[in-house]
């Protein structure tokens, strides 16, 4: 891992408030978006977490670290929302193959506007278990669920109104090593649950069961690390429609403070969409900031 110097907390404020303007940002629509917008919400920390270990390849995770506990503010939602969702998880591994994840999402008022409340929102409980890369296996696989559920009654706005539960299966390999590219992949299901809550599908959600392919490279540039994944999601196959969503999403991911031996990190990534479904185009830009700190460090190897 290559050590980065610590950037001085202006510099940290200042890209925050960049990603307060690339969230405002217009978002190109052939119609109306719901009131939602819950499907255009896409992180590519969040998909990573479900590839197998990739901290051989200077990937942006933790070293060692047992127990992990991660802040993702949404700072988009300051200027789209009424309120300001905070999802913070808390991630175990038990060993070295097996991992869990709890996840609550809490919201309250930004001030803005004349919305007033705050409560939790949403739960995510999810297990992962790996096999990584060595001489042995020179292809990385994994395979996991993750369960979402509404919490209470959280303003329209923060919710579909479903549970969802999202089995899946994936790849990893270093595909052109002279380039330092890393091939991705990975195929899942999204099976939908109704609740008490209203229906409040985003624009180019699937309104029924699904499966979905990803597929995608990432290389990394110095202190920084671009990605390229595209997406296909249908209802043909488990659901009782014929629609299908299509999407490219070019990333890029920053960490900000990563240097060995450091147990608190941010990691800010920007991307942009293209997205092609049942309700049109749409395209946009999208960005955030993941906080992480350790916990727990395993003890080294050897000691």
């Amino acid at each position: 891992m290559r050590s980065y110097p610590l950037i001085r907390f202006k510099s940290i404020a200042a890209l925050i408030v960049l990603i307060g303007v690339l969230s405002s940002a217009p978002r190109a629509h052939a119609e109306v978006s719901s009131p939602g917008d819950p499907s255009t919400w896409w992180d590519l920390t969040d998909f990573l977490d479900q590839l197998p270990d990739l901290r051989r390849f200077d990937m942006p995770q933790f070293h060692d670290e047992r127990v992990r506990i991660s802040v993702r503010p949404h700072f988009g939602d300051i200027v789209r929302r009424d309120y300001l969702r905070l999802p913070v998880s808390v991630r175990v591994q038990p060993d070295e193959q097996l991992e869990l994840i709890s996840e609550l999402e809490g919201y309250f008022t930004h001030g803005l506007r004349d919305a007033t409340g705050y409560g939790l929102s949403r739960l995510r409980l999810g297990a992962k278990r790996e096999q990584t890369l060595d001489e042995n296996h020179p292809l990385a696989w994994s395979y996991g669920v993750d369960f979402y559920t509404p919490l209470s009654r959280p303003p329209r706005e923060l919710s579909d109104g479903f549970r969802h539960t999202t089995p899946y299966v994936a790849i990893t390999r270093q595909v052109v090593p002279r380039l330092k590219l890393i091939g991705f992949a990975s195929v899942g299901a999204d099976l939908i649950d109704h609740t008490q809550l209203t229906p409040n599908f985003g624009r180019n959600q699937l309104h029924g069961n699904s499966t979905s392919a990803a597929a995608g490279v990432t290389r990394q540039w110095g202190r920084f690390r671009t990605a390229l994944t595209t997406t296909w999601s249908t209802t043909a196959l488990i659901g009782d429609e014929n629609r299908h969503v299509y999407a490219i999403r070019p990333d890029v991911l920053i960490p900000l403070n990563i240097r060995e031996g450091h147990h608190t990190r941010l990691l800010l990534t920007l991307g942009t969409r293209a997205i092609w479904g049942p309700d049109g185009f749409e395209s946009g830009i999208s960005s955030s900031v993941r906080v992480e700190f350790s916990a727990y460090a395993s003890p080294k190897k050897g000691n």
